[in-house]
């Protein structure tokens, strides 16, 4: 799988935030039809168009206005079926992380945490004027350096974060509570990295310091489900990356993620995708 960095050389100076037409990638990772990742965040704000996506081996179609989510490391195909006018934010985390002091800032916006709802956000007619300005004031600083850009930008960039989690959490009727619900962002946290040789909540609940009860109060909380929900889905997708990546075999894939046997990890993922690990893997090819 294919993975593009961050150019954080771009415009001389190093800056890990960047603002432009989707057009200027039309020829890059836009047109490609291979799986491909990035290393950082990504928003497309698209104001005309339509189209899909295969992200994470799920199809996610679109249709503009609306603003697409992708954080870094998430395996993808575009399929764009119209010309588009389409802006694109792309930033690397620890240019908010830092400033702000808090390494799960970006944990907290509920369209980059991979939860249940889709990672698209439909936008209303009068969203459009408002989002579009913010974009252009974020294109025209990056464009016109001073010495205090930096600052100016993360202004920027954070006014559009945060006020697209308010449309967001609005749309899908979310809580919004992963502002004060820290417990279940390291819970998060340590499932992308334990998730391998950890899937019990019994695990995960010692290493966040509760009994398992609270544990899942906290879950049902923020997600509406149990803890032994959200640890599967986390194993199913760290199974899915790897069989999109595509070079390790069903069975490496298995041991890897502590099952006992292949056969096991088949029906796993059969339990859950409803199809099997090598039918997943040769939709995804197709």
């Amino acid at each position: 799988m294919l993975k593009f960095h961050f150019h954080k050389y771009k415009y001389g100076k190093e800056l890990l935030v960047d603002c432009f037409n989707l057009s200027d990638i039309a020829g890059r990772s836009i047109a490609m039809k291979e799986v491909h990742a990035t290393t950082f965040y990504e928003i497309f704000l698209f104001l005309e168009g339509n189209g899909s996506i295969m992200l994470e081996g799920s199809q996610l179609d679109f249709k503009s206005p609306a603003v697409l989510f992708i954080p870094p490391a998430r395996p993808r195909i575009w399929n764009l079926h119209s010309a588009h006018d389409c802006r694109v934010v792309i930033f690397e985390g620890e240019f908010m992380e830092t400033f702000l002091k808090d390494h799960l800032f970006l944990h907290r916006l509920y369209y980059f945490g991979n939860y249940d709802s889709p990672p698209v956000l439909p936008l209303q007619s009068n969203d459009i004027p408002f989002f579009q300005s913010l974009s252009d004031s974020i294109m025209e600083e990056i464009r016109s350096q001073s010495f205090d850009s930096q600052h100016l930008l993360r202004a920027y960039l954070y006014q559009l974060l945060i006020l697209l989690n308010r449309r967001y959490t609005d749309c899908y009727q979310l809580k919004g509570n992963l502002y004060q619900n820290t417990g279940m962002l390291k819970f998060r946290e340590l499932l992308k990295k334990h998730i391998r040789e950890k899937q019990t909540v019994k695990e995960y609940a010692e290493l966040l310091k509760m009994n398992r009860n609270r544990l899942n109060q906290l879950c049902h909380e923020a997600f509406g489900k149990d803890a032994n929900m959200i640890i599967r889905n986390e194993l199913l997708q760290s199974c899915k990356n790897e069989l999109l990546a595509g070079s390790k075999t069903i069975a490496e894939i298995s041991y890897e993620h502590n099952f006992s046997a292949p056969s096991n990890f088949v029906r796993f993922f059969k339990s859950l995708a409803k199809v099997s690990p090598a039918a997943f893997r040769a939709q995804y090819a197709d």
